[in-house]
């Protein structure tokens, strides 16, 4: 987060002297890039949990569901890191959208190739009666207990005709990605460093309903009230100086 101040133009006016106690100093670019932040905490973020749910569902009776969750806490140690990935999908016989057959004349592309620094959230739909939602919730608060139930694979992977659903841990994220003839639903988070998430829904047909949500949870440490206090003062600052007298 980023705190600017903006000041008004507007009348010259005396200003208090300095008491006499105050002193100040030269401080150089070194020092101020070790101390930037510190009045929040240098070591505030513990963790991070992701938790990544993607859906897909054709009007013939198809489905595939991918999830993928990543666990990370910062230990005296280093890091400790947990992993989960599950999918499943399944086509009848007779579903278009599961033996190649695609609508003709309908085109969408290019949502799916995009990275971003922050959030970004592409739904590109050429076709009717479609329905597609993306979904993503961010929560800052103290360190929970930790997850149960993560089965440590980094990878899977479910097929069903044309219809894939598939789940990787790649570039020290996670990468979530439905599939079938022009359909592609996916997310993914925390990708090359890139330190952004991206949710993408590229539907080419008629009546598919699809869903991607992602659950972002960043984990830190009880911030001690003299923090919350100066916190406070910033924020209040900022307030006022956006106003105009």
């Amino acid at each position: 987060m980023a705190l600017v101040a903006v000041a008004a133009a507007g009348p010259a006016a005396a200003l208090p002297p300095f008491a006499s106690d105050v002193r100040t100093g030269d401080v150089d670019d070194a020092e101020l890039d070790g101390i930037s932040g510190r009045y929040l905490g240098a070591s505030m973020l513990v963790g991070v949990r992701i938790e990544l749910v993607s859906s897909l569902a054709t009007p013939q009776g198809s489905h595939a569901t991918a999830a993928g969750a990543l666990y990370v806490r910062r230990t005296s140690g280093g890091f400790e890191v947990l992993v989960d990935s599950r999918v499943d999908a399944y086509a009848p016989q007779a579903d278009p959208a599961a033996t190649g057959a695609t609508a003709p004349g309908r085109l969408a592309t290019g949502g799916d190739t995009l990275f971003v620094q922050g959030i970004g959230q592409v739904t590109q739909i050429a076709g009717d009666g479609n329905r597609m939602s993306n979904l993503a919730l961010i929560r800052i608060g103290d360190m929970p207990g930790r997850p149960e139930g993560y089965n440590g694979t980094m990878g899977s992977q479910a097929t069903a005709g044309d219809l894939v659903a598939q789940v990787s841990f790649v570039g020290g994220g996670v990468q979530l990605g439905l599939t079938a003839p022009g359909v592609t639903i996916g997310q993914h988070a925390l990708v090359d460093g890139a330190g952004g998430v991206m949710q993408v829904g590229r539907i080419a047909g008629d009546g598919m309903v699809a869903s991607n949500t992602l659950n972002l949870q960043l984990m830190t440490t009880s911030m001690p009230t003299s923090s919350m206090h100066h916190l406070g003062i910033h924020q209040v600052l900022g307030a006022l100086s956006g106003l105009r007298y």
